[in-house]
C-alpha cells in the first residue's frame, strides 16, 4: 500500500477512484461501496454503515421486484450487485464513466445473468432506451457531473411513464464559491448543485419531487469510531501502518470540516410526471 499512490487522491478523481478500490481490496479483502457511511447504531463496521445509507435510499422509493433498475453513477458496481442479490429485480444496468470502475464492476457479476454494466456518460445515457427504466438511482455521483441539468433531462428520458427515480447528493449550502475551493474542487471534477438549483431544474425536466431529506447529520455521526476500522494485520510495517492512520483521520476531517460549514448531504425521490 503506497502513501504516494493515497497522496495522489487529493488531486484526480480517476485516481481516487482507482486507489479507493485498490486500498478496500488491500484492507478488507475485497471491493466495498464507495458512498459514505450513515449510523444506525454504535459499532458498526464501515460496510455495515454503508448498507445503512443504500437501505435508507432504498426505503424511499418502490420495491425493486421485477423492475428494471438504473444505476447511474454505479462505481465498482457493488451497490447495483446488492440490489441484484437482495431484491429480486428483472434487471439492473449500471453505467459509469470510470472505465476503472465498470471493468471491477464486469469481473465481480461474471456469473449474474440480469446484472450489466456499460461505460457511458450520465449527460448522455446512450446505452439506454427511452422509456426502458422503472427505478433511476443515483448515489453521491452527481456532484461530479458538471451539466446536471442534461442529466436531469436523461432521467426523464429513459424512465417509463410514472418511473421513480432517487438521487442522493452532496450538495452546496451556498452559491458561494471560494477561489481555493475552486481550485480544487475543479481539479476533483466537483460540481456541486445548491438545494435550488435542484429543485428548479427538476421543474424544468418534467420530474416531481415527491420526498426531500437533509441526512447531513446521521451522514456526519456515521465516521463516529472510524479508526476502529482500520485493521493493523493487513499492513506490512507499523510505519504504514501509523501513515494509512493519518491519512484517513486528514481525509474523514476534511470530509466532516466541508458537511459542517459548506455542504448538505440531500435526498431526492419522486416521479416522471
Amino acid at each position: 500500500m503506497s502513501i504516494s499512490r493515497l497522496i495522489s487522491t487529493a488531486f484526480s478523481t480517476r485516481k481516487y477512484y482507482l486507489s479507493l478500490n485498490q486500498t478496500y481490496k488491500d484492507i478488507y479483502g475485497k471491493h466495498m461501496m464507495l458512498h459514505y457511511p450513515l449510523y444506525k447504531d454504535k459499532n458498526e463496521s464501515l460496510e455495515r454503515r454503508q448498507l445503512n445509507l443504500t437501505d435508507y435510499c432504498l426505503s424511499m422509493t418502490d420495491s425493486l421486484c421485477n423492475k428494471t433498475i438504473l444505476e447511474v453513477g454505479c462505481g465498482n458496481g457493488i451497490q447495483s450487485k446488492y440490489f441484484s442479490e437482495n431484491f429480486d429485480p428483472h434487471v439492473v444496468i449500471g453505467i459509469d464513466l470510470n472505465p476503472d470502475n465498470i471493468k471491477i464492476a464486469q469481473e465481480n457479476s461474471k456469473s449474474m445473468n440480469n446484472l450489466h454494466f456499460i461505460v457511458d456518460d450520465a449527460h448522455k445515457l446512450e446505452n439506454v432506451a427511452d422509456s426502458s427504466i422503472d427505478i433511476v438511482f443515483c448515489i453521491e455521483s452527481a456532484f461530479h457531473y458538471p451539466q446536471k441539468e442534461l442529466f436531469l433531462k436523461q432521467v426523464e428520458r429513459v424512465l417509463k411513464p410514472s418511473g421513480k427515480f432517487l438521487i442522493a447528493d452532496i450538495i452546496n449550502k451556498s452559491s458561494h464559491k471560494s477561489f481555493i475551493w475552486g481550485f480544487w474542487r475543479k481539479n476533483m471534477c466537483y460540481h456541486h448543485w445548491t438545494e435550488e438549483q435542484y429543485i428548479d431544474s427538476f421543474v424544468g425536466s418534467n420530474l416531481n419531487v415527491e420526498l426531500k431529506e437533509n441526512i447531513t447529520k446521521e451522514v456526519m455521526k456515521g465516521y463516529q469510531g472510524h479508526i476502529r476500522w482500520i485493521g493493523r494485520v493487513n499492513f506490512k510495517t507499523w510505519f504504514r501502518y501509523q501513515m494509512f492512520k493519518i491519512f484517513v483521520i486528514i481525509q474523514v476531517s476534511i470530509n466532516m470540516y466541508l458537511l459542517k460549514r459548506k455542504e448538505n448531504y440531500l435526498v431526492l425521490a419522486g416521479v416522471k410526471a
